[in-house]
């Protein structure tokens, strides 16, 4: 019995933590997630352009696949638009 009571004296606090702790997760402004979601898809351009930079015509079939992904990512997400989308592709197919 005395464990018991031990035990809840213990596990309710942590749960009203962990609770508390849910409610204050930070909820990102639309604007600032796709500015997000750009740099990392800049990113993952850059990236893939760097180590593929040995040899062009490996680096071109990388560069269609992670346009094909991206704009398959794009075409699914809610902040942004086929214009928007499209835009991007453009400035991301330039990259060199």
């Amino acid at each position: 019995m005395e464990n018991f009571i031990l035990l809840l004296i213990i596990l309710i606090p942590f749960i009203v933590f962990l609770l508390l702790k849910k409610q204050k997760t930070a909820i990102k402004n639309p604007a600032v997630k796709k500015e997000e979601l750009i740099n990392n898809y800049k990113k993952q351009m850059q990236n893939m352009l760097s180590n593929t930079s040995y040899n062009p015509e490996i680096q071109s079939q990388e560069k269609i696949k992670l346009l094909k992904k991206i704009n398959h990512e794009l075409s699914m997400n809610l902040f942004f638009d086929e214009d928007e989308a499209k835009d991007l592709l453009k400035v991301l197919a330039k990259m060199n």
